[in-house]
C-alpha cells in the first residue's frame, strides 16, 4: 500500500501519461547507464595505469631474462652465501678498527699537549679511514688482477687493469701505515705478557684483517650481479602476477556492478509496472508496450547492454580502444583476461627479428 502510494505521489507524472511505462523505463535506462559508466570508469582508469606499469615491467623483464639467471636452488644459496659473507666481513672490519684504534690511541697518548677527548676522536677517525681504505684497495686490487666473469667488455677489463698499480701502491702504503702504528701497541702488550708471539701476533693481525675483509667482499662480489639480476627478476614477475589478480578483480567487481544495478533497475521498472497497469485499468487507458524493451527482463537486458557498450566505448580512453584492435588479434581464444603463463618468451620471425610475447588486458566491452 505505501509502495502504491510512493509511486501515485513521486511519480504520478507517469502514472497519469499514456505511455507513462515507457518514459519511466527510459528514466530508469538513463540513471542504470550513467551510474554503471561512470563506476567503469573508476575501474578503467585503474587498469589503465595498472597496464602502463605492466607494459614496463614486461620491458625490463625482457632485457633480464637476456642475463644469466639463478634457478629457485642456486637463488636461495648464493643469498645464504652473500649473507654470510657480508657478516663476516662486517665482523672483520669492525674488529680491524677496534685493533687500529687501540694502536692509535697508544701511539697519540704519547705525544705531549694531546686532550682524551681529542685523542679519541682522532684514533677513531684514523682508524675508520685506515681500515676502510686498505679493506677497499684490497678489493679493488683483487677485481684488477682477476676480473669478474661477468665481466664481458674487454675494454672495462683493461681499464680496470690499468688502475692495478695505483691500487698496489694505496695498499702498501696503508700497510705500512699500520706496521707502524701497531708496533706501539704490540710493544706495551708483549712487555706486559713477556711473550714474543703476542707483539708479532698484534701486528700481523692488525696488517691481515683489511687483507681478509677485501678478499671476503671480492667472493661475494662474484655472485651479487647475477644475484641481483635474479632478484629483480623475481620482484617483477610477482608484481605482474599482483597487476594480473588485480586486473581480473577489477573486471569481476566491475561486472558484477552492472548485473546488481541493472537487475535492481528491472525489478523498479516491474514494480512500477504492476501499479501503473491497475491505474490503466482504473481510467480506461490502453498502453502498448509489445514492442517496448519495458516489456520483459531480456528485452531490458539486451537494451541496456547495448546502451552501455556505445557508451563505455565512447568514454574509454584512445589507448585502451588500441588496445582492443590489438587484442582481438593476439589473444588466443579462451585464455583468460591479463592472464600471464611464465616468464616472456622470446620468439624469432622468418626475417630473423626476435620479439617478446606480451599479452594484452581487456577490451572495453562489458562482462557478461
Amino acid at each position: 500500500m505505501f509502495r502504491s502510494l510512493y509511486f501515485r505521489t513521486n511519480q504520478r507524472q507517469y502514472m497519469r501519461n499514456a505511455n507513462g511505462t515507457k518514459h519511466f523505463a527510459e528514466k530508469c535506462m538513463g540513471q542504470l547507464i550513467r551510474g554503471v559508466t561512470k563506476k567503469s570508469g573508476v575501474y578503467r582508469e585503474m587498469n589503465e595505469n595498472l597496464l602502463v606499469e605492466k607494459a614496463n615491467l614486461r620491458m625490463r623483464a625482457v632485457e633480464l631474462h637476456e642475463q644469466p639467471m639463478l634457478d629457485a636452488g642456486e637463488f636461495f644459496s648464493v643469498r645464504r652465501r652473500l649473507w654470510v659473507n657480508n657478516l663476516i666481513t662486517s665482523s672483520v672490519v669492525v674488529s680491524g678498527i677496534f685493533l687500529t684504534f687501540l694502536a692509535l690511541s697508544a701511539f697519540i697518548n704519547q705525544e705531549g699537549g694531546v686532550s682524551a677527548t681529542l685523542s679519541w676522536i682522532v684514533s677513531v677517525v684514523l682508524s675508520v679511514v685506515l681500515m676502510v681504505g686498505g679493506f677497499v684497495a684490497t678489493e679493488r686490487l683483487i677485481e684488477a688482477l682477476i676480473p669478474r666473469q661477468s665481466t664481458r667488455t674487454a675494454e672495462l677489463r683493461e681499464a680496470s687493469r690499468s688502475v692495478a698499480p695505483l691500487w698496489l701502491v694505496l695498499l702498501v702504503a696503508i700497510e705500512l701505515a699500520l706496521l707502524g702504528i701497531s708496533g706501539v701497541r704490540a710493544s706495551i702488550l708483549s712487555q706486559n705478557f713477556d711473550n714474543g708471539l703476542v707483539y708479532y701476533g698484534f701486528i700481523i693481525m692488525t696488517m691481515m684483517l683489511p687483507i681478509i675483509a677485501g678478499a671476503i667482499r671480492w667472493d661475494a662480489m662474484q655472485y651479487l650481479e647475477i644475484f641481483k639480476t635474479t632478484q629483480t627478476a623475481r620482484a617483477i614477475d610477482s608484481r605482474l602476477a599482483q597487476i594480473d589478480s588485480i586486473l581480473r578483480q577489477n573486471e569481476e567487481y566491475e561486472s558484477n556492478y552492472y548485473k546488481m544495478k541493472s537487475i535492481a533497475y528491472w525489478d523498479l521498472l516491474n514494480e512500477f509496472k504492476t501499479y501503473k497497469s491497475n491505474y490503466n485499468e482504473r481510467k480506461g487507458i490502453d498502453e502498448d508496450i509489445e514492442n517496448h524493451f519495458s516489456n520483459s527482463y531480456d528485452s531490458f537486458q539486451a537494451e541496456a547492454n547495448k546502451r552501455y557498450q556505445s557508451d563505455i566505448r565512447d568514454f574509454s580512453s584512445a589507448s585502451m580502444r588500441k588496445l582492443n584492435l590489438v587484442e582481438a588479434t593476439t589473444q588466443p581464444v579462451g585464455s583468460k583476461i591479463g592472464q600471464f603463463k611464465g616468464r616472456p618468451q622470446r620468439t624469432i620471425s622468418e626475417g630473423g627479428a626476435t620479439t617478446d610475447g606480451r599479452d594484452t588486458y581487456m577490451s572495453p566491452q562489458p562482462i557478461r
